[in-house]
């Protein structure tokens, strides 16, 4: 038999871990079946047959709140929606359709959950355009509404109740009654509700909104409401249209906030409109039109904003990608770097001790004294100013755009490729210059590029003469940087990410950049916009 060590022996003492409670999710779950029961009354001047209401915001109130505390939480709600409609009397514990009143309003609860579970899965595990945020939400609150109103459709049809005596109506009429209350309930309601406590940089992005695009959304807008004035008087059914287009171009235009405003404002149009409507086919039509409206406006919305982000997601990793780039560039250069400062250090430690030889003599010769001090004044600064060039460049901030002298900049990146050339073999030949030639531009980045495509022709070349030529036009500066390629020349289809990165920057910058193969010689070249120089 197995014996215990004295260790494993000894009890273990109990604990008990206590969890902090969260007490806003506790309110929230405490106050949802009074608000869900309040938005459930609320929409009873839009009810019909076989349908509860054209217009449900409790579907609102559900989505908002699973979409907040997470789906997990879906059996609470079911079991809060059950106990509320018992007690206000919606269902009839006694009746004899009690298990079909209580299994249609818990599918509800469950069918968001559900949806609003895969719509989250998808959002973390998907990577394309339906995965950036605001598109997920907008997912949900679509396509929860559609799955409720199939289940709802088919659960009456499989299962039209015990009695028998609710009146027969297509599966269709249902499908399409209760997709419309639903997808207009969450897109009125759910989104002021998850803006009520966002945090301030979310906020921030849901308020930006230029004066320019709101004024030319508004005035779109208007005229769509003009035109569907026009319409209603003729045919109500269609009156809609024009609106659906106006909106679609203001949620494009001013992301979800915009859209949101344009549905409420439709809304507030049509639904006082389309209560005291005797004719149920015009109220159906136009609850079709506004539903359909409001799905395709804060779709609309949703995507204008997840481009932004995606956009601004993409410019984020390019700075990345160019300070990696950057600091690849600087690694490489080290070593010849550090050849280039250790020979000023060897000639200021040569002559400090000079000087100190000297201050000791009783009669010092003062051209001697003037002429060490020169030498050690130059190198210091020389040191200096490669320290500056190695800061500059190996920095991460970018610094801003600027007038750039093209002269000054290429003899900078010749110098800091000097110790590298000199390694190789190689001489850089630089042309005759230019001072007024300047272009305009982040002087980090486009140095940048110099330096890749310097690197990559002592590379290709290594003992040759890497040759800089410089071509201008009235509005173009052209950098070519060339070196010998053996004969036949290969055709190595560009220079990794090097390349990239280069081609980059210089469209950021209005320039273009080119290579090719000629003659033996393998020429890289750099355009970009030739700036006048400052008469001030």
């Amino acid at each position: 038999m197995a014996t215990l060590s004295p260790m494993s022996a000894r009890p273990r003492p109990f604990r008990l871990e206590a969890r902090a409670i969260d007490w806003r999710l506790v309110a929230l779950l405490l106050a949802y079946p009074f608000a869900f029961k309040l938005a459930h009354m609320a929409a009873s001047p839009w009810g019909g047959a076989h349908f509860f209401s054209l217009w449900y915001p409790a579907a609102g109130v559900r989505l908002a709140l699973l979409w907040r505390i997470g789906a997990r939480y879906t059996p609470v709600l079911i079991v809060e929606e059950c106990v509320i409609q018992l007690l206000t009397g919606t269902i009839v514990s006694d009746g004899p359709e009690f298990l079909n009143q209580l299994g249609g309003v818990a599918r509800a609860p469950a069918a968001y959950g559900l949806m609003i579970a895969l719509v989250r899965f998808i959002e973390r595990r998907s990577r394309s355009e339906l995965a950036i945020a605001p598109m997920p939400f907008g997912l949900a609150a679509v396509l929860a509404p559609t799955l409720v109103s199939f289940t709802a459709g088919f659960w009456e049809w499989l299962w039209p109740g015990v009695s028998g005596t609710l009146p027969s109506q297509p599966i269709a009429t249902t499908i399409a009654a209760f997709l419309v209350g639903d997808l207009l309930g969450v897109l009125l309601v759910a989104p002021p509700l998850l803006w009520i406590g966002t945090r301030r940089e979310e906020a921030r992005r849901l308020m930006q909104i230029g004066r320019g695009r709101a004024v030319e959304a508004a005035a779109v807008f208007v005229f769509a409401w003009l035109l569907a004035w026009g319409l209603a008087r003729v045919e109500p059914q269609i009156a809609v249209t024009p609106v659906l287009i106006g909106a679609i171009w203001v949620g494009l235009r001013c992301g979800r906030l915009g859209a949101w405003i344009a549905i409420i404002l439709s809304a507030a149009i049509i639904l006082p409109w389309s209560a005291p409507l005797s004719a149920s086919a015009t109220r159906f039509a136009l609850h079709m039109g506004l539903a359909a409206m409001a799905i395709a406006t804060y779709l609309a919305g949703s995507f204008a904003e997840a481009q932004i982000r995606a956009r601004e997601d993409i410019a984020r990793r390019d700075r990345i990608l160019f300070q990696a780039e950057r600091l690849k560039t600087l690694r490489a250069m080290s070593v010849a770097i550090i050849h280039e400062i250790s020979q000023p250090l060897s000639t200021l430690a040569i002559e400090t001790r000079h000087l100190s030889a000297l201050s000791r003599d009783p009669q010092p010769d003062p051209a001697e004294m003037r002429e060490s001090i020169e030498l050690v004044d130059r190198k210091a600064a020389l040191l200096a100013d490669m320290v500056r060039r190695l800061r500059s460049f190996g920095g991460r901030a970018v610094d801003e755009p600027s007038p750039i002298i093209v002269g000054q900049m290429l003899r900078d990146c010749a110098g800091m490729v000097g110790g590298e050339a000199r390694s190789l073999g190689c001489a850089i030949s630089l042309p005759p210059m230019d001072a007024r030639l300047q272009v305009t531009g982040h002087e980090i980045e486009l140095t940048q590029i110099l330096l890749n495509l310097l690197r990559n022709a002592m590379l290709a070349a290594p003992g040759s003469t890497i040759e800089i030529a410089l071509e201008s036009r009235a509005d173009q500066v052209t950098i070519h940087v060339a070196n010998p390629v053996p004969s036949p020349s290969p055709d190595y289809g560009g220079m990794g990410i090097g390349l990239l990165v280069a081609r980059a920057i210089a469209d950021a910058h209005g320039g273009t950049l080119s290579r090719d193969i000629a003659q033996g010689r393998a020429r890289a070249s750099l355009s970009l916009p030739r700036t006048e120089p400052s008469h001030d």
